[in-house]
């Protein structure tokens, strides 16, 4: 049977909704926020607000991308999911190496035992919670998965715990890395295509020839450059995303903010989890979207992506 796998259990996709597919709920103290202090959303009342704010505009689910051991809070994912009502799919899996301490398991273990790793937080529970995560994580730093051996290694294991699992596999795409060669390493492990979703290509490189050639692998993108005017414009993401629909691809596209401490409203930020809903969604409706594209984006989309064939 396919279930989606949150942290309150298993439900169908017609459970799902709305759903945004990267989001940080929380990141604990530690390598990540010496990094940024952006990256530090530590208070389980503010981040339970802003998923009741979230909800309130019509949210019903999230992806929280923070993998395990590298700021995950298991326990308060799980209260915040509870409180609020919104589901949560919680990720293992792993983030770039500059978010670790030199002593992390990333560094000491072997592949079969990182992969093991990944396996048990899908099927057995994360920590001490008895509750699964529902997705891999992973990332490529600028110099792609063949980086170094470390990296390689990592990725290695991330496919293996896919093939065991069959849940769905993220990998953050940094600027320079070559989106191509990622996909092209997971597919060639076994990896099926639309178990895959690279993330972050709206700003790691704006180029809609280029998302074309790799959506062509049948692989998701997760577009999150949304309210982040640094990199561009709205109407410039709206104008991306109306390529990807005009070339039939409009089955393959995900939405996501990629939240951080200053992203959210509940921490003081002025975009917070509900931007998509009030603000994007209109935006691109107006760049001429129907109301089903965007239906396909935000729910019918993160259902198949999010399953998981138990």
């Amino acid at each position: 049977m396919k279930m989606i796998r949150t942290v309150l259990g298993d439900i169908g996709r017609e459970a799902l909704g709305h759903t945004q597919c990267h989001e940080h709920i929380f990141i604990e103290r530690g390598r990540s926020a010496e990094v940024s202090s952006a990256l530090l959303i530590d208070d389980l009342q503010k981040s339970t607000d802003e998923l009741a704010l979230y909800k309130s505009a019509g949210g019903c689910a999230v992806v929280d991308a923070q993998p395990v051991m590298a700021g995950r809070m298991a326990d308060w994912l799980i209260a915040a999911s509870r409180a609020s009502g919104v589901h949560i799919v919680a990720s293992t899996g792993f983030h770039k190496t500059v978010f670790y301490y030199d002593d992390s398991y990333i560094f000491s273990l072997k592949e079969e035992q990182i992969a093991q790793l990944y396996i048990d937080e899908i099927t057995k529970g994360m920590e001490d919670t008895g509750v699964c995560a529902g997705l891999i994580k992973t990332a490529v730093d600028t110099g792609g998965i063949f980086t170094d051996a470390l990296y390689e290694k990592l990725h290695t294991a991330a496919a293996e715990a896919q093939m065991e699992t069959g849940a769905p596999l993220m990998c953050h795409i940094e600027p320079g890395a070559d989106a191509a060669e990622v996909a092209d390493f997971y597919l060639g492990k076994g990896v099926a295509a639309d178990r895959l979703w690279l993330a972050h290509l709206d700003r790691a490189r704006f180029d809609p020839t280029y998302h074309r050639d790799i959506l062509s692998r049948e692989v998701y993108l997760e577009y999150d450059t949304i309210a982040r005017p640094r990199y561009h414009s709205d109407r410039d993401e709206c104008r991306l995303i109306a390529e990807m629909l005009a070339s039939g691809y409009e089955d393959q596209l995900l939405l996501g903010l990629d939240t951080t401490r200053a992203r959210l409203k509940s921490y003081g930020a002025e975009t917070g989890l509900d931007y998509i809903l009030e603000t994007f969604l209109p935006l691109l409706t107006e760049g001429g979207a129907t109301q089903a594209q965007c239906r396909k984006l935000t729910v019918e989309n993160p259902g198949r992506a999010l399953l998981i064939n138990l």
